[in-house]
């Protein structure tokens, strides 16, 4: 997965444009080209309220595959389709006001941010490493100030997604420079309650499953009810004082 580049100020208006294509590229992948949607059944569902066929419209308008290509309907689709939280149109429609270049949908810095962020939210891969690299960065036109915190907790989130050698490389470069943490640059997730109990019962040595849980962390906060349970699948006093203090957030 790479981050899609959200600031093309160098460029001329036709690269913008280039750029443009090549996010759709990625977002419709390879198999559209080869098999054009039936438009009047996404008519149909898109008017039903269907954000992905709404998406599917928008995509098949804005890039001409399967309808005569009209940009002004792609884009009312898409925005459509955003507003009913679908991720990919999101993230799409902030790479759009974030750079400008479609004329139906101005360069808009502050309300592709807004979108971005949405996207992010809703675990969209592309947006999470797009606002790591901003937060990374520093963007003047979005008021952001550089972050390195901030944008090593999106790179996480991208990073465990499938995919992801962007957002794993920048986490080992930003810890490499020391701008970020050991434990900022662990994109593995923490272990689950379950995942614990599991490991204790699967004849893992307290030690070892000490040793692990200060690695990767865990992802519930340690309770006397929690305590209890654990003590109760083979916990020892130590292993209960490492797992109450490695809590760490996704």
């Amino acid at each position: 997965m790479n981050c899609l580049p959200l600031n093309p100020r160098p460029f001329l208006t036709h690269v913008v444009l280039i750029q443009l294509v090549v996010a759709f590229i990625f977002v419709i992948g390879p198999d559209l080209a080869a098999q054009a949607p039936d438009i009047a059944q996404l008519h149909k569902q898109a008017k039903d309220g269907d954000a992905e066929a709404q998406f599917d419209l928008a995509k098949a308008y804005l890039s001409g595959i399967g309808v005569p290509k009209d940009s002004k309907q792609g884009a009312e689709w898409l925005e459509r389709a955003a507003k009913l939280d679908h991720p990919a149109a999101e993230q799409v429609l902030s790479y759009m006001y974030l750079n400008g270049g479609e004329k139906n949908i101005p360069k808009n810095p502050k309300l592709g941010l807004e979108w971005l962020r949405k996207s992010a939210d809703h675990g969209n891969a592309v947006a999470e490493c797009a606002l790591a690299v901003m937060y990374r960065d520093g963007d003047v036109e979005t008021s952001i100030s550089r972050n390195p915190h901030e944008a090593a907790t999106w790179f996480r989130k991208a990073a465990r997604q499938p995919g992801s050698p962007k957002s794993h490389a920048s986490l080992e470069e930003m810890l490499k420079k020391h701008l970020i943490s050991e434990q900022e640059a662990n994109w593995l997730p923490p272990f689950s309650l379950g995942e614990v109990e599991t490991g204790l019962k699967g004849s893992i040595t307290n030690k070892r499953m000490g040793v692990l849980v200060q690695k990767f962390g865990v992802d519930f906060k340690s309770s006397a009810a929690t305590e209890k349970r654990l003590a109760g699948d083979g916990a020892d006093a130590d292993l209960l004082h490492t797992i109450s203090a490695s809590k760490r957030s996704l």
